[in-house]
């Protein structure tokens, strides 16, 4: 019994670890408990010093258990996986994020008064090309055929709209 209760702690304490590294929303570590509690049950049944074994291992894993969740705790925020799982992003990321977006934002507001042609039909929704490169736009009045030469007159939500020159 000694070494059933000794090894179903190990596993137990194993099984903490692997929790650690392998998101399981909590299974791995429900069954390193049930497993530790096996554990401890197999010490509490030993002939010699049922007592001693059983209250140490009850100790052992008093201490064990809260140590893992208080590391698990700590350390899940700052890994890759414990940020896609709480869906934080460090600051650096947010920071590069906002730079990309101002960007394009710049791009775009850069596109005011330019001129370019129609490539599809703009009805409202369509494509247009502007010195090679080709914009989703959004025709304000009428449909724009396309081949008809157009000009950006704002950008509004990241979207170019644009009317067609007479």
């Amino acid at each position: 019994m000694l070494i059933w209760g000794l090894a179903l702690l190990g596993i137990s304490i194993l099984l903490l670890v692997v929790e650690l590294f392998v998101p399981s929303g909590g299974v791995i570590a429900l069954t390193s408990g049930v497993v530790g509690i096996a554990g401890i049950v197999c010490l509490f049944l030993m002939k010699e010093s049922p007592i001693l074994w059983g209250s140490a291992g009850t100790l052992t894993m008093l201490i064990i258990f809260p140590s893992a969740f208080a590391l698990w705790v700590k350390i899940l925020p700052s890994t890759k996986i414990g940020q896609n799982m709480l869906g934080d992003i460090p600051e650096e990321e947010h920071e590069r994020q906002r730079e990309e977006q101002q960007q394009a934002r710049d791009r775009l507001l850069a596109l005011v008064g330019r001129e370019g042609t129609a490539k599809t039909v703009l009805r409202p929704v369509g494509v247009i090309e502007i010195d090679g490169h080709r914009y989703d736009a959004l025709a304000e009045g009428v449909a724009i055929e396309p081949g008809r030469r157009v000009r950006v007159i704002e950008i509004v939500n990241m979207q170019i709209r644009v009317r067609p020159i007479d």
